[in-house]
């Protein structure tokens, strides 16, 4: 969920008593839930998935995470970021975050590296690609559903009313918005409808997604 920032709001503070030997960060609370839904369709469901907040927060939350009771315990760390506008500007904010918390640097997303007490691996959304966000990824794991055509005649005639319409880089949430829409349910936000099995994990484009959790 790249685009407009997170608010600095995460589900740990130094208090926390980490309970898993494995986790993964995550940018928000729909991610926490999209990737605790994917975990639990692949059966991998011993990681504790955590919220750092947004992307601006990852260097301050991994310095209070390295200091939460249990830290010493935790023998795998995965770090998932949107590359929103430029891949490139995410991998340097990942890296540099573990460079100041002196944790091993992966050389790529899904490579893993250790130092021999903790190992860390990171993906960018969607992989592979310059650009983007979670929500892409789950607009391709639905591309051949009837509503994608709906989807593109609606913001077609936005486009061609003249109306301001979403900003390009709010685009894909306003796509996934108006696909949601168009479900049973209409009002599920992105993690819910993960929950709900709207998503279909199966899908090529949550590979990588799953790729990572059996990485740990």
């Amino acid at each position: 969920m790249g685009g407009a920032e997170r608010r600095a709001e995460t589900d740990l503070t130094p208090s926390t008593q980490i309970s898993c030997r494995k986790v993964m960060l995550v940018e928000g609370n729909d991610e926490c839930r999209m990737f605790r839904a994917i975990a639990k369709s692949i059966q991998t469901e011993d990681c504790q998935i955590i919220s750092y907040g947004g992307r601006r927060n990852l260097r301050r939350f991994l310095r209070t995470l390295i200091a939460a009771p249990g830290f010493g315990d935790v023998e795998s760390i995965a770090i998932v970021m949107d590359a929103d506008d430029n891949t490139l500007h995410a991998r340097d904010r990942i890296t540099g975050a573990l460079s100041v918390a002196k944790l091993p640097v992966p050389k790529g997303p899904l490579i893993v590296e250790s130092d021999g007490t903790v190992q860390i691996a990171y993906l960018i959304l969607p992989h592979g690609e310059n650009s983007g966000m979670l929500e892409d990824v789950c607009l391709s794991s639905v591309s051949d559903d009837p509503a994608i055509s709906c989807l593109e005649e609606y913001f077609r005639c936005i486009d061609g009313s003249c109306l301001k319409g979403p900003k390009h880089t709010h685009r894909s949430k306003a796509r996934v918005h108006a696909f949601l829409a168009s479900r049973e349910k209409p009002d599920l936000r992105l993690g819910e409808a993960g929950e709900a099995s709207v998503w279909p994990f199966d899908a090529l484009a949550f590979d990588p997604l799953k790729q990572l959790l059996r990485s740990m």
